[in-house]
């Protein structure tokens, strides 16, 4: 077991795909701490998590902090065992056996990476595409980078995200770990830019894969979920561009074909299709308020 290398799983309501993530982690090749985040689960997640034979640690919220706060528990819990590094994993996601022993062969060049991430239908497909997880910032715009796996077996890029990153426990202290005001979606983009911008690299191990059931815990076409998506992209741009508002208007196009698309589907649109619409009329018009947090409101 490494005991330098604590991965951190957070559970949320979901003890089922908590559990299967812990056991493949458990079941890697390489086997560091493990430590489930219970973030304020109102369901049987405790009884069903205390019933389990696998050594890990469970740290109980006694309420729901978001991805950002319930992984910054667990990060300040890794900092305090002396680990050096933090491999925090969506529940829903599954490591394939070696996804840690390549995420260490390439730690000497990065101090934030990410694994070559895939989705399908199944854990075990096998033919499971990867995802979006890597990007260029060329003038600060979004380039997105995607490799299937190569020889090279990692890339440094300007920026990871993902179910899977593999972190320097010392550079997120020393950024100041996840910002807890955007609560879900956008914190990890927000973390993994502030490390670069203090002097750390980041990179795409494509020799590391870890597969991810998308959507697990907040369903992505929930209204809630498209909140937090719009609303926290405009907060990111507030926080990391000097001009924000002329970045929304005029340097992000995508943003008025989404108003636009939000806009008819509110005149045209079916019940479901409106409710989302609403919500991201509220995230634009929250996010230009520098609103923040959580929401009940969806």
């Amino acid at each position: 077991m490494r005991n330098d290398v604590v991965a951190v799983i957070l559970n949320w309501n979901c003890a089922d795909d908590t559990i299967r993530c812990l056991r493949a982690v458990a079941a890697g090749s390489t086997v560091p701490d493990i430590i489930v985040v219970d973030n304020g689960s109102e369901d049987d997640s405790i009884e069903k998590l205390e019933r389990l034979d696998e050594p890990f640690s469970l740290v109980r919220l006694d309420s729901n902090l978001g991805y950002a706060g319930g992984m910054n528990a667990g990060i300040r819990e890794a900092h305090a065992r002396g680990a050096q590094w933090v491999w925090i994993l969506n529940a829903d996601a599954v490591p394939r056996t070696h996804a840690l022993s390549a995420l260490l062969e390439h730690s000497d060049r990065f101090a934030v990476s990410a694994s070559l991430q895939t989705s399908s239908e199944g854990p075990e497909d096998t033919d499971a595409e990867p995802y979006l997880a890597a990007a260029m910032l060329p003038k600060g715009r979004v380039q997105p980078f995607i490799c299937p796996g190569c020889e090279l077996g990692s890339h440094e890029v300007d920026v990871v995200t993902g179910a899977a990153l593999f972190i320097g426990v010392a550079w997120a202290m020393q950024v100041g770990l996840f910002d807890e005001r955007f609560f879900h979606y956008k914190e990890e983009f927000d973390l993994v830019r502030r490390i670069v911008e203090a002097g750390g690299h980041a990179g795409l191990v494509c020799a590391s894969e870890v597969w991810h059931q998308q959507g697990g815990s907040l369903s992505h076409s929930s209204p809630r979920a498209q909140y937090y998506h719009y609303r926290n992209e405009i907060l990111y741009v507030r926080k990391h561009y000097p001009r924000p508002l002329a970045r929304i208007m005029l340097g992000e196009p995508i943003h008025y074909k989404t108003l636009s698309k939000t806009m008819l589907q509110i005149a045209v649109g079916d019940q479901d299709q409106r409710n989302r619409s609403i919500a991201v009329l509220a995230a634009y018009w929250d996010g230009l308020r520098g609103v923040d947090g959580a929401t009940e409101r969806f």
